[in-house]
């Protein structure tokens, strides 16, 4: 960021909702940030919660907080209270960054101090703490954005130098317990991918890259930093927009975006939009999409409508950051394709290994299947706080002439074809067995997504035993009303028997996680 500070002090770093914040204005603000934050006790290696919206302040306070050393950590901002106050309990934070409709609950549960940013301006008796009419609190000091922002570094504060192997930031993920688990990474593990991503998608100062993703979803470490580290201008998408495909489209256009990156589902809500024509006209020179299974009629959609931009399938795990992509081919959204693009090739800084059913390493050759595990620099430092929960999802790839090389299992299954590539088949505890076979819920809604009048479509496999285990689907339609009858038969057309669902749900809207991928455990208990 100094660097562009310095080169290109009056370019826009951040444009949000209109209003763009410069590389020296970043660059000065979230210094200041750093020097209130350690002014305030914040020591190198403190974990700093944000529970704030997508904004320009939530970008300085990223950035001020790895100034300061510190690692952030940032929380969903439709959380429930519950989730927070785990989250910042478990991982000891020293201070919170909070949107200030926010703050009173959390100086009535959080003992550390508190900048406030958000939907106003606070009173001048908010940045001190209680009013002299109103009872103390527990919680620490509240400080206004406005303050925190101005502050001046001088000679009684120094910004540290970080340890590339430092933690820098924790993110959530769902918890097979219930409660959420605490990805920690550290500078190598971004950096790895960040300065990868600029090279591989030819990132500059010209570039204006969408921010999609909320800032607790690991596709934000792409729109923050490789943006920031190319010097181009990151537009975050408000989030009263993130679900609307009409409203991106004219997000796309009129905020003049060159490079989009998302997850599949927004982009197929983009497609089916009425005004998806304006992706034609738009500036879109690369489209990234990660995080599922892209249905290949709707990819098919997108790449007639950019014809001229270069599409990206990335993977990886919030543990992995991105180790494998695919520049998607011709013949991968050709007529007769069928299935999702593969999911690719390792990149540079990522070791990849298939697991067999026996926990061996398999021969990487055409046909073999098997769990895919990942190393390399960008692999995670661990479960924050949670060596069990490492320790089993982690294992030794021996190595020739060296010691083991320790791998993280990604829990998903993939295949590799005739040229190497991976293919994503499933979560391994998403493959089902029906009436003996195994099935792979990809695979058919593959199949359904190409059906005539179908916009989207998730599968669920239901039922308790081996002999009562079925698969229902449920189908959103491009237009109503949707008729069942042809759409069964398309699958009977392309799938076995026992592959086609039993049952068929016609519904409006497939139910998101906060990521913006499908919700399947809700699918599944509906």
């Amino acid at each position: 960021m100094r660097h562009w500070a310095e080169k290109r002090p009056d370019a826009p770093a951040v444009e949000f909702q209109g209003r763009s914040t410069t590389y020296a204005e970043l660059d000065a603000r979230s210094s200041a940030l750093a020097a209130t934050l350690l002014r305030g006790g914040v020591a190198p290696g403190d974990r700093v919660a944000l529970w704030a919206a997508k904004s320009a302040e939530a970008v300085v306070a990223i950035h001020g907080i790895l100034k300061a050393g510190a690692a952030y950590v940032p929380i969903d901002p439709s959380a429930p209270f519950k989730r927070a106050a785990h989250i910042i309990e478990r991982c000891g934070v020293s201070y919170v960054i909070a949107q200030d409709d926010r703050v009173g609950w959390l100086r009535d549960h959080c003992s550390c101090p508190i900048v406030s940013i958000g939907t106003r301006e606070p009173e001048p008796d908010d940045a001190q703490g209680p009013t002299a009419e109103e009872p103390q609190k527990a919680g620490g000091p509240v400080i206004a954005w406005r303050d925190a922002v101005a502050a001046s570094v001088g000679d009684d504060v120094r910004l540290p130098d970080v340890d590339p192997n430092s933690l820098a930031y924790i993110l959530h993920t769902s918890g097979s317990k219930g409660t959420p688990k605490g990805v920690a990474l550290s500078h190598r593990n971004a950096l790895a991918f960040v300065d990868w991503a600029v090279e591989e998608f030819g990132l500059c100062p010209e570039d204006r890259v969408s921010g999609h993703a909320p800032l607790h979803f690991d596709l934000s470490i792409l729109d923050l930093f490789a943006t920031c580290a190319a010097g181009g201008c990151v537009v975050p998408v408000p989030e009263s927009q993130v679900g609307l495909g009409g409203a991106l489209n004219r997000f796309v256009t009129d905020r003049r975006i060159t490079v989009w990156y998302s997850v599949p589902g927004a982009l197929t809500r983009m497609v089916a939009a009425k005004n998806s024509g304006l992706l034609t006209g738009s500036p879109l020179r690369a489209v990234l999409f990660a995080g599922e299974p892209f249905p290949i009629a709707h990819l098919r959609q997108l790449h007639a409508l950019v014809p001229g931009a270069a599409l990206y399938n990335l993977y990886g795990p919030t543990e992995t950051n991105v180790c494998l992509f695919h520049p998607v081919r011709p013949q991968d959204v050709a007529p007769e394709a069928r299935r999702p693009v593969p999911i690719g090739r390792p990149c540079p800084y990522a070791a990849t290994f298939l697991l067999g059913s026996d926990g061996r390493v398999l021969d990487p050759e055409p046909g073999r299947t098997g769990e895919l595990c990942v190393a390399g620099d960008s692999v995670m430092l661990g479960y924050w706080r949670d060596d069990g929960l490492t320790a089993s999802r982690t294992v030794p790839i021996p190595r020739d002439g060296a010691g083991p090389l320790l791998a993280y299992r990604t829990g998903d299954l993939v295949m590799l074809d005739d040229d190497l590539n991976h293919v994503f088949l499933g979560r391994e505890d998403d493959m089902v067995k029906i009436r003996g076979h195994r099935v792979e819920i990809g695979e058919i809604e593959s199949v359904l997504s190409a059906a005539d009048n179908v916009r989207e479509v998730a599968c669920v496999a239901v039922g308790d035993g081996p002999d009562e285990r079925h698969v229902e689907a449920f189908v959103v339609p491009a237009e109503q009303p949707l008729d069942l009858a042809p759409v069964r038969r398309h699958c009977l057309a392309e799938l076995p028997r026992y592959m086609v669902p039993e049952r068929f749900h016609v519904v409006a809207a497939l139910p998101r996680t906060g990521t913006g991928k499908i919700d399947r455990r809700a699918l599944a208990g509906s």
